[in-house]
């Protein structure tokens, strides 16, 4: 039987989407990397951009979803490890029809999985309970994880690049600075000490503020973090935004710089 460790960041993205939803149901996949005694995830994602819900169903985007595990299986090599999924606090279990699709998966899914991690979660007040299950064999078992900060992962053999060392990576970045210098701001390109992408844009007319996106390790699935500075002052302004807040694959640096009047 194995064990089973989990990021922070899955664990915050996860908490972030269920209190986006109190009174409806909504979920996303869980994507990593299995041992012969541990499995780690690594990632995850939100419910997509074409899916439906209430306050007692969840429809996955699975079209968007295999885009997400196309992406995240070239930047890392990481593959699917189940489907995590918000219920009413009275149901804190998988139900019958979670553990019939996910048997259904198992028996389909040809990457060799005799399991499917099926966390369920509830908001009670503004705190999420996570409450880890594998489905195996026709039954939901309830496990334990190890939440493991982040930068420890490349210890452990997962998650030793970044996103831009990949030719798709790589593709969407030169594509990204296109769209922006094709509307005439400058941008510039520099990776921090933990090799984080940092792109700083500006608008040749208005030089006294700058953009600034700092890109997570598995961009685009995650959004940039994103911030003003502002140059006179040399303080940076926080960020309010539909599209961060509404981040899919689609979206793209040059929509916040519209939105942020930066066009």
């Amino acid at each position: 039987m194995n064990d089973y460790s989990v990021s922070q960041t899955v664990i915050t993205s996860i908490e972030v989407e269920c209190r986006r939803n109190p009174e409806k149901e909504t979920g996303g996949i869980l994507v990593g990397a299995r041992t012969e005694t541990r499995s780690f995830v690594t990632h995850c994602s939100g419910p997509g951009v074409i899916w439906s819900s209430s306050a007692h169903h969840f429809t996955k985007d699975t079209d968007y979803m295999q885009q997400v595990l196309n992406l995240l299986y070239e930047y890392f090599g990481v593959n699917y490890l189940g489907l995590w999924h918000k219920h009413p606090v009275e149901y804190p279990l998988p139900s019958d029809q979670d553990i019939s699709n996910a048997m259904t998966e198992i028996s389909e899914l040809d990457i060799g999985l005799e399991e499917l991690l099926t966390p369920v979660c509830f908001l009670t007040d503004d705190t999420v309970q996570i409450s880890p299950f594998v489905i195996r064999e026709g039954h939901a078992h309830r496990i334990d994880w190890e939440i493991v900060p982040d930068k420890h992962l490349p210890d452990i053999g997962v998650l030793e690049r970044n996103w831009y060392d990949a030719p798709a990576g790589r593709d969407r970045l030169r594509d990204e600075v296109r769209k922006l210098e094709h509307y005439n701001l400058d941008v510039a390109i520099s990776k921090g000490d933990d090799g984080r992408c940092r792109i700083r844009v500006t608008n040749k007319k208005r030089k006294d503020r700058e953009l600034v996106f700092l890109c997570p390790t598995d961009y685009p699935v995650s959004a940039p973090h994103t911030a003003i500075l502002d140059k006179e002052t040399g303080s940076y302004l926080p960020v309010s935004s539909q599209h961060l807040n509404d981040w899919n694959l689609y979206r793209s640096m040059l929509d916040l710089a519209s939105e942020l009047d930066f066009v």
